[in-house]
């Protein structure tokens, strides 16, 4: 992202007030806008650009805007939590992948606050981009600095009956392995109730948190795989 597109962005937030959340969306919309494709390269796949409002921004600079917001947003959490609701329910992949960057400080500054809205969030992904960005940015960050306090909480996700926050909890709760090995016996314990998941994104995310699972304590995994050898589910 170029020196002045940053620039700029840092602009609009800076005046940024809760009474204002439309017309701070749409000026950092103005602001991807720029960094998007120009006229004569490769268009973007029909399903991108009507199912999931896609302007074909790359995603570096989207994330770059993402974190401007919420540098300011982590000390003024209710003055910026009005915002995400546009920029993921108006402004397609692009404003959705803002949001969920932008999440991530707010979620570390007030997890209570949150995690819940992630969580609402969630439900109305249109993609498995959505869901896994809003995981792996918004809530993944304080379930691994903090799991002891927050791990417990993604139980009742793995149940819910959106598929998209199954899969987001089930990809938060895989990744945690990887940098806490300690926790993944448990993790696979939690996952237990999402084996044979009658929807297909949820049960990738299933194949992949159990292999995610053996890069932190392969012993647990092969037990868990023991387990559950006589499951139907093809993930184990």
């Amino acid at each position: 992202m170029s020196p002045g597109l940053i620039k700029e962005a840092r602009g609009v937030i800076a005046v940024h007030t809760p009474a204002e959340c439309a017309k701070t969306a749409s000026e950092l919309q103005s602001i991807w806008l720029k960094a998007a494709p120009l006229k004569g390269t490769p268009p973007l796949k029909r399903e991108a650009v009507e199912k999931l409002g896609a302007v074909g921004t790359p995603v570096p600079v989207l994330k770059a805007i993402g974190k401007e917001v919420g540098r300011a947003a982590r000390k003024r959490v209710d003055d910026f939590l009005p915002l995400m609701q546009p920029l993921w329910d108006e402004y397609g992949r692009e404003g959705r992948i803002v949001a969920a960057t932008a999440l991530h400080p707010m979620e570390l500054a007030e997890p209570d606050k949150l995690i819940p809205f992630v969580r609402e969030l969630a439900r109305t992904s249109i993609s498995w981009e959505d869901c896994d960005q809003l995981a792996m940015e918004a809530l993944e960050p304080i379930v691994r600095k903090k799991p002891e306090e927050h791990l417990a909480a993604l139980e009742s996700w793995v149940r819910d009956e959106s598929k998209w926050v199954r899969r987001a909890a089930i990809t938060v709760i895989g990744r945690l392995p990887m940098k806490r090995a300690d926790y993944t016996a448990r993790c696979l314990e939690m996952l237990e109730p999402a084996l044979g998941d009658p929807d297909r994104d949820a049960r990738r995310s299933v194949s992949f948190a159990i292999r995610m699972g053996a890069r932190g304590d392969p012993a647990a995994v092969r037990a868990f795989i023991e387990k559950h050898s006589g499951s139907a589910d093809p993930n184990v």
